[in-house]
């Protein structure tokens, strides 16, 4: 009975092993939101790094004029890439930003748990009302 349970209890750790493994190397968090002000106003502002702090420390490395900008996000001993697309919908501005980095081991168990998604998701979603906020005040 005991050699029994030590081979399922192999076996649900070597599933478990093969399902870490086979996690993707690299990730993908995006989130979006519509700013009620236009497309230069909001790219000025979403230039300046401090916007994006909740994410880390940003800085820019390339941007296209009122429409996209890419950060290099640092936080802690993880780097990412930060990339903010600007679409006008009339008066106001579509912001999607979309954080991606590659993917450690312990980056793929929390990935498996889903926790990438739980904690990563919430600072873009800070970072866009922040951005949001700065512009209903200027």
């Amino acid at each position: 009975m005991f050699g029994v349970g030590l081979v399922l209890l192999y076996f649900v750790l070597a599933l478990l092993a093969a399902a870490l493994i086979m996690q993707p190397d690299s990730y993908a968090v995006g989130r979006s939101a519509t700013i009620a002000a236009d497309v230069p106003r909001v790219f000025a502002m979403a230039r300046d790094p401090a916007h994006w702090a909740p994410l880390g420390a940003a800085s820019v490395v390339d941007s296209t004029l009122d429409e996209r900008i890419m950060l290099r996000v640092v936080c802690g001993p993880a780097e990412s890439l930060a990339t903010v697309s600007l679409r006008p919908e009339g008066a106001r501005t579509l912001v999607d930003c979309v954080v991606t980095g590659r993917n450690s081991l312990v980056d793929k168990v929390r990935n498996f748990f889903g926790l990438r998604e739980k904690t990563l998701g919430p600072k873009i979603e800070r970072a866009l009302a922040g951005l949001s906020a700065s512009a209903a005040q200027a």
